[in-house]
């Protein structure tokens, strides 16, 4: 059955299940689920409700379920993810269960209308194989870096790989995390890798002067930002510490971090003494992010874990100089010296230096700025162009079944 035939069909005929999506204009929860969704043809999303919700915000059907009670309790979805924000307050381990729960009816009820059920990281993944165990609704899976944190006991490991390999398919970001699921557990037969997608038209060079007008931004000394929710796994707290070695090296700079999260108040603590070299921009619309990425001088991704961050991509995208950890997926988009420089994760000292090398080095800047926006045009392409790609996957999951519409 080819996708053309499946768009023909009446009703959305991919259900995306996601434990994040935008709630409002210009949230950036789950903001690439949302950048494959729009250029899918024949879909609708089921999502966690929140007080954030904005009815009919989307030009498709969007489900959000509620999952306790009172509403105003509700925090486990959203934010800097259900991993963090249980180990923030343990206590919302608590309602894990009554999401799952109404995740799975949520789903279910959708099954009538449903050809294949694609499930955004692991949670919805159990909600997803569990739906197909009742209905023989082929799955897609997404993983992530994140999902990676979602426990260190090999025996849950063993458990979720034996639950997750009943899936059709299992997309990664990159071939660095695939092989970290394969060692993990996950059959190798099942994995693809398809990276997100970019918008080039939204993330490209713009003017700086105009651009730290326009945000209130000092135009007299070098901008050194981050991007990313306030968690601990984002190694802001590196950032922060590297900062009086770059300040006593090189001179005044400020640094930005823009984002909102749990760890805010640490980093306020962080800051006491560094205020007039630090600027918490606090959360920003996705449709600003570009403006910010393009105010600043260097961009700076210190996090502990990750996969492959769309963010980095924007900032190469922007044709900033980039410093980020040796983490996830960053190493198959980073080659060190050539389009951006690695640093060792949980080093401050490292952070430091190579924040410093390119403030007294404009050639490199220059260097890495210039290669950096080439391996995003040149490898990367646009989200409709990674939709299509999916739309083969679903088809080709489709075909030899030669499913029909319930």
């Amino acid at each position: 059955m080819s996708t053309n035939n499946i768009n023909q069909l009446p009703g959305p005929k991919i259900t995306i299940l996601t434990t994040s999506f935008p709630r409002f204009e210009g949230d950036n929860a789950g903001r690439f689920v949302y950048n494959f969704a729009r250029e899918l043809s024949s879909i609708r999303v089921i999502a966690p409700h929140d007080s954030a919700v904005v009815k009919d915000l989307h030009p498709f059907p969007a489900e959000h379920f509620r999952y306790f009670f009172p509403e105003s309790f509700q925090s486990l979805a959203y934010g800097a993810g259900m991993a963090s924000r249980i180990k923030s307050n343990f206590l919302r381990i608590f309602q894990l269960p009554f999401l799952l729960g109404s995740f799975f009816l949520s789903a279910l009820k959708s099954a009538g209308q449903t050809q294949v059920l694609h499930a955004y990281w692991t949670l919805a993944g159990l909600v997803a194989i569990t739906v197909k165990f009742f209905t023989a609704i082929p799955v897609v899976i997404n993983l992530w870096g994140s999902d990676i944190l979602f426990t260190k006991l090999p025996i849950i490991w063993y458990l979720l790989c034996k639950i997750l390999n009943r899936a059709d398919v299992i997309i990664c970001e990159s071939q660095h995390f695939a092989d970290q699921l394969i060692a993990k557990g996950i059959s190798r037969q099942l994995i693809t890798v398809l990276p997100n997608g970019i918008d080039l038209e939204q993330f490209k060079p713009l003017d700086k002067m105009t651009l730290r007008k326009q945000l209130g931004l000092p135009i007299d000394r070098p901008i050194i930002l981050a991007v990313g929710n306030l968690s601990e796994r984002k190694g802001h707290k590196y950032l922060l510490a590297a900062l009086p070695k770059i300040l006593q090296s090189y001179g005044p700079v400020l640094v930005v971090i823009v984002g909102e999260g749990e760890f805010r108040s640490a980093i306020e603590l962080m800051i006491t003494n560094l205020n007039p070299y630090v600027h918490l921009a606090g959360f920003q619309k996705g449709e600003t992010i570009p403006h910010w990425l393009n105010a600043a001088d260097i961009f700076v991704l210190p996090s502990l874990l990750e996969g492959t961050p769309n963010i980095l991509l924007e900032a190469m995208a922007c044709q900033l100089p980039v410093v980020a950890t040796a983490v996830g997926g960053i190493g198959c988009v980073i080659e060190d010296g050539r389009n951006g420089l690695i640093i060792p994760p949980r080093s401050d000292t490292h952070l430091a230096e190579a924040v410093i090398t390119l403030l007294q080095d404009s050639a490199l800047r220059e260097r890495l700025s210039i290669n950096a926006r080439n391996t995003v045009c040149s490898q990367y392409g646009s989200w409709k162009q990674q939709s299509a790609k999916l739309e083969n996957i679903y088809s080709k999951i489709l075909e030899p079944r030669q499913r029909l519409p319930v």
